[in-house]
């Protein structure tokens, strides 16, 4: 073999030699991206109920990674299920009506209670709930009723005389303010005038709500979700606002009250449930199971004061919304609480609205 066939010869050698050493440093490096991806879940919030520092915690523990994405209405997060391919989300976090939606949209896939230890300590109200009877679909891990946030220094009244005739027939509260969700406010006028969240309504009734939100709308400052804005600004002596949204205002306005009016509300639950098509299911499942953890609902709830449905977590709640009858009701005042549903198409309530604000 000539000189220069050796010098062809080893140069080919080192060059295979190079390229099997940087395919398997490729495959080694990829092979590490992937088990990196495979330790990150990403969950589809409302930007009011969860958030990347409530899992940092979890993190550094279980070295998941846990990306929290908001949307703002059921219509996004539908569509960014049902018709973005690969959209890459593994959890999400709807409110009770909208779980039955997403299941019977086959969106959201059969959870694994084996894999939920702490599912053993979530409040049994919230569970077996219309939406998802069984809970095979969604577990609940916070909630919140609504009711009627005011002035205590302009509202010198007992929380007892305030009802949601006080809002509705006349303006006895002064300028209020209600929030943007018509099936919210359309479920609260069917309290007020009926007792309970009707699941059918006759053409006389629609009409009756109808008039009720239309004769409302004089004194009505605005409809808005920046209610506590309005509140402690004083621009409005009431709002009707989520329980969460007063907990938070009260440690820094204590002059600020709320009260469920004795014919009752209406709640939001907060839910997990397991987006179709997640590769995710360990994962996601610790992800899950955290949320419903002690630790993990007494996180959620420093952040964003929804009602945590862990027991444990509830028994440690600060002393001014344990020992609240409205911030954190039970017995009689929980019995009173209505849930909203899917029976009245969404379609019919939004054209109802439009009659009656617009």
């Amino acid at each position: 073999m000539s000189s220069q066939e050796r010098v062809i010869q080893f140069f080919f050698r080192t060059f295979l030699v190079v390229c099997s050493t940087a395919a398997l440093c490729g495959l080694l490096f990829f092979g590490d991206v992937l088990q990196d991806r495979q330790k990150v879940v990403t969950i589809y919030a409302y930007c009011d109920m969860l958030s990347q520092e409530d899992f940092e915690s979890f993190t550094e523990k279980t070295g998941i990674e846990v990306i929290v994405r908001h949307f703002e209405s059921i219509e996004e997060i539908m569509t960014k299920l049902a018709f973005t391919q690969e959209n890459g989300i593994d959890l999400v976090a709807p409110t009770d009506a909208m779980v039955e939606v997403l299941r019977n949209a086959k969106l959201i896939a059969p959870l694994d209670a084996s894999l939920l230890p702490d599912l053993k300590d979530v409040d049994p109200r919230l569970l077996h709930l219309f939406y998802d009877p069984t809970n095979s679909f969604s577990v609940p891990f916070s909630w919140t009723p609504i009711g009627i946030g005011y002035d205590t220094r302009v509202l010198k009244i007992s929380p007892q005389d305030i009802t949601w005739g006080s809002l509705f027939d006349g303006p006895h509260l002064g300028k209020v303010c209600l929030g943007e969700d018509p099936i919210e406010s359309i479920g609260l006028v069917m309290i007020h005038l009926y007792g309970k969240v009707l699941a059918r309504m006759t053409p006389e009734q629609e009409q009756e709500i109808i008039m009720t939100l239309r004769t409302q709308k004089q004194w009505v400052e605005c409809y808005t979700n920046n209610l506590r804005y309005f509140l402690i600004s004083g621009v409005c002596p009431a709002v009707v606002l989520p329980a969460a949204y007063m907990i938070q205002q009260k440690k820094i306005s204590p002059w600020v009250d709320f009260v469920i009016p004795q014919k009752g509300t209406v709640m939001f639950v907060g839910n997990m449930a397991l987006v179709s098509g997640s590769k995710k299911i360990e994962e996601a499942h610790a992800v899950i199971n955290y949320l419903l953890s002690e630790e993990g609902s007494t996180t959620c709830f420093k952040r964003h004061a929804f009602i945590p449905t862990n027991l444990k977590a509830c028994a440690q709640l600060p002393n001014y919304v344990r020992t609240h009858p409205y911030l954190f009701p039970t017995g009689g005042v929980f019995a009173t609480i209505n849930m909203l549903n899917n029976a009245i198409p969404l379609k019919k309530i939004e054209k109802m609205w439009q009659q009656a604000i617009v």
